[in-house]
């Protein structure tokens, strides 16, 4: 527990040391790049906690000598994904930038229990189908060293079925489509030498989620989210980052509170079922859905670990709570700095980069602040990246308490906003 404390502290103190000091350093290229480039890429990989699936995508880089991007995806498998997306579309040159997607998807994630304890056997599997359309809008200024932001994302979900850890499906629910709309306020101040590919300064990044406008049933609760990253300059081109984030619950308005009352209108119907083993099965399910919702209706529940950017060794989702913390580090070795131009026919662009690294996280998550201090994760492991012009390709390698996670995945890790949880 003390070393736990020390740890954190001391990484707690690097960063905000190295956040009072900073200055912003001269960035290495222009923010607003126009290097034309495209690429035509299949997609085979698995994401954690939602499976394996397979399908292609397409991307155009600094359309019509601007800064604007294309991007879309098509992919199938244990889940099914569609979306596009418009990026950095200047409404103000340099100054006032919109971007907006759209996303589709039907997938059965894994649900893991609340809190840091919570058993990796003990799972259900809520079958969801949903889309949504999202848009922001950024006021940027000094090659986006500053930035504020307002994103709506606007949609709808529905429940097909919930499935139980031995894959058996209960029907027992409502399954109308829910309309419903997210806004978030943020912004960032960015003190490094480039904003795709930092190697040296200081990031700092918060968000606000406003309340949803939920049913009576189900509490309103704002999430406020903060990202502080410090990079330091190693050797001749390699980086040592440092990350640590928060988040937090505020709950604005209680819904129920009550099981009974909640099982009558939220539950699986489990009387449909006549005595025997589909009738335990059933009941010991709508148990874990309905335990998630009463705490979700108590606490709120904050960003969870677990996934593509944190505790990489985890789910996507699989820890989380009222409130979260995390820090980790991570050495990135840069093989070779270059600006190396390539066109084979599927991709056309500029080459900037060859990365490996290797990083360390530990996560905790809780309902109140002074509880995520009593356990916590740890995840560790290795990684490859291919850094290009406007985009990052990523594989990682991270093991964990609960085994070995691989993914394939674009970006850096410990994203605020990321494709598989956009906010």
């Amino acid at each position: 527990m003390i070393r736990q404390v020390i740890n954190a502290v001391c990484c707690g103190v690097l960063l905000i040391s190295s956040m009072a000091v900073a200055e912003p350093v001269e960035r290495r290229r222009d923010q607003f790049g126009q290097d034309f480039g495209y690429y035509l890429y299949p997609i085979v990989g698995e994401i954690p906690g939602l499976g394996t699936a397979s399908g292609f995508g397409a991307s155009v880089l600094n359309m019509a000598d601007s800064d604007t991007d294309f991007t879309g995806y098509y992919i199938r498998g244990d889940f099914e994904a569609t979306g596009a997306a418009l990026l950095d579309y200047h409404i103000l040159p340099q100054r006032l930038v919109f971007d907006v997607g759209y996303n589709d998807y039907l997938v059965a994630p894994t649900v893991y229990d609340r809190g840091i304890d919570s058993d990796p056997d003990d799972v259900i599997y809520p079958k969801v189908e949903g889309d949504y359309l999202l848009g922001q809008l950024t006021l940027t200024f000094d090659q986006r060293r500053y930035e504020l932001f307002v994103r709506l994302l606007g949609g709808r979900e529905r429940l097909h079925e919930v499935l139980n850890e031995d894959g058996q499906a209960f029907e027992g629910i409502d399954t109308d489509w829910n309309h419903g709309r997210a806004v978030t306020l943020g912004g960032s101040l960015d003190l490094t030498d480039d904003r795709l590919d930092p190697r040296k300064g200081v990031r700092f990044e918060f968000a606000s989620q406003l309340p949803r406008d939920n049913e009576t049933d189900f509490s309103e609760y704002f999430v406020n989210d903060y990202n502080l990253t410090a990079y330091l300059p190693m050797r001749r081109w390699d980086t040592l980052a440092f990350n640590l984030f928060h988040s937090r619950a505020h709950v604005t308005r209680k819904g129920l509170t009550d099981f009974t009352l909640l099982q009558q209108r939220h539950g699986l119907e489990c009387s449909q079922y006549p005595p025997g083993p589909d009738f335990d099965a059933c009941q010991r399910t709508e148990a874990k859905l309905l335990a998630g919702a009463l705490s979700n209706n108590r606490y709120g529940t904050a960003s969870s670990l677990g996934g593509t950017q944190r505790l990489r060794s985890f789910d996507n989702g699989r820890f989380y709570a009222g409130q979260a913390l995390f820090y980790g580090v991570e050495y990135r070795w840069n093989l070779t700095d270059e600006r190396t131009p390539f066109d084979i026919y599927i991709a056309k662009g500029i080459r900037t980069g060859i990365q490996l690294s290797v990083f360390w996280e530990r996560g905790m998550v809780a309902d109140h602040f002074r509880d995520l201090w009593e356990d916590g994760r740890n995840s560790y492991g290795i990684g490859a990246r291919v850094v290009l012009s406007g985009v990052i390709i990523r594989f990682d390698l991270a093991d964990g308490d609960e085994g070995v996670q691989t993914q394939v995945f674009i970006t850096y890790p410990w994203s605020m906003f990321s494709v598989d949880d956009p906010g």
